[in-house]
């Protein structure tokens, strides 16, 4: 059975072995993994005791300033309606903003498309890029006298308005 014995050049450090000197020539990494493990200096550790019993306090001070108040049903219900009010901006505002992306992205393909020098390189990019069919929305774009004009055409069963015999 092999044992394991310590090379000659492997530096044991113990915390009595090392000074000043020997600290400042080691590069930092080394420093600090030799001070790690020593225990800190009095000035440091009174600090540290002083430092955690004023969080302490501050945290207790302010529990015990927030007032727990009873928020009575009402108060709980509108807030209740405020947040899904939020909510439901929020998601019209992402609703809009995918909106006018797909919109953007289908302008730009088309002009693409459109900006080709032959029409065979203009269909072989149109096959490659994925492209989503372009909607119409159902909006009528007629005004008040036209949407008028069109139910009164619609509603003539004897086609008396439209007729160019006389």
């Amino acid at each position: 059975m092999v044992t394991a014995s310590k090379q000659p050049n492997e530096k044991t450090v113990a915390k009595n072995t090392i000074s000043q000197a020997e600290l400042r020539k080691m590069n930092p990494v080394q420093r600090a993994r030799c001070l790690a493990y020593e225990q800190p200096k009095k000035e440091v550790a009174t600090s540290l005791v002083l430092t955690n019993s004023r969080i302490r306090e501050h945290t207790l001070k302010c529990l015990q300033e927030t007032p727990q108040t009873m928020r009575d049903p009402e108060q709980e219900k509108q807030a209740k309606v405020v947040g899904q009010l939020k909510a439901a901006e929020a998601r019209n505002r992402i609703r809009l903003m995918r909106f006018r992306f797909q919109c953007m992205r289908a302008q730009e393909l088309n002009n693409l498309i459109s900006c080709q020098p032959t029409a065979r390189d203009a269909i072989r990019l149109e096959a490659l890029l994925p492209r989503r069919p372009i909607t119409v929305s159902p909006q009528v774009s007629l005004d008040r006298f036209q949407q008028e004009r069109v139910e009164i055409l619609l509603e003539d069963d004897r086609e008396l308005l439209i007729s160019r015999i006389h």
